[in-house]
């Protein structure tokens, strides 16, 4: 199964819709909980502290880090940009993405341009990405689509937790900890979004 929840980051309201949240102390109880977990950590890499990537890279054995926007100002940070400015935007945070994230992005509210698609289909990069932008993705692109809250990954059916790690309602790492814990505790197999497409 794949554990991934959206917005790590320090503790930082970023927009009206979202904020950023460290959440270190839950996932060290779900790893104390079942040694073999690890998760998925979909990352703002602006907002990301030397403590938080000193952690990661120090448990990157069971955590992931990929990317998630660059500021997540708003849902929309990525929705109409361009290729040129996200290939702008990926240089300049190359230093803190080539050494600790993996390639695979997901827009802050799954909002994206036709453009950054390209860019990560031009660079092999994984998109994390919404079932309703499927006619125009480009074909090729690696895929991990969200039909539902049913998520396939290169035309597969793969079983996922997806949440937050801030409380939003229905799915927060604090507010859905109970469920979470007893997917964890009963879990034989944990993967990362990367495997997902092994052997694929």
């Amino acid at each position: 199964m794949i554990f991934e929840w959206d917005d790590f980051g320090c503790d930082h309201i970023i927009s009206d819709m979202c904020q950023s949240h460290d959440c270190r102390d839950q996932l060290d109880r779900l790893k104390e909980l079942n040694p073999k977990f690890k998760a998925t950590l979909f990352a703002i890499p602006s907002e990301m502290t030397m403590e938080l990537i000193a952690w990661c890279q120090s448990n990157k054995d069971w955590i992931q880090l990929a990317v998630h926007g660059f500021f997540h100002s708003s849902n929309y940070e990525c929705e109409k940009m361009s290729y040129d400015d996200f290939d702008y935007l990926m240089s300049a945070f190359s230093p803190i993405i080539n050494k600790n994230f993996v390639s695979v992005f997901r827009a802050p509210g799954w909002q994206i341009s036709d453009d950054i698609m390209k860019w990560l289909y031009d660079h092999n990069w994984i998109l994390a990405d919404q079932g309703y932008n499927d006619a125009r993705r480009p074909i090729g692109l690696k895929a991990f689509v969200n039909h539902d809250n049913n998520f396939r990954a290169a035309g597969k059916s793969v079983d996922v937790y997806h949440g937050h790690t801030w409380n939003v309602g229905w799915n927060g790492i604090y507010e859905d900890y109970d469920k979470v814990e007893s997917l964890v505790k009963d879990c034989k197999e944990f993967k990362f979004v990367t495997e997902a497409f092994d052997g694929n």
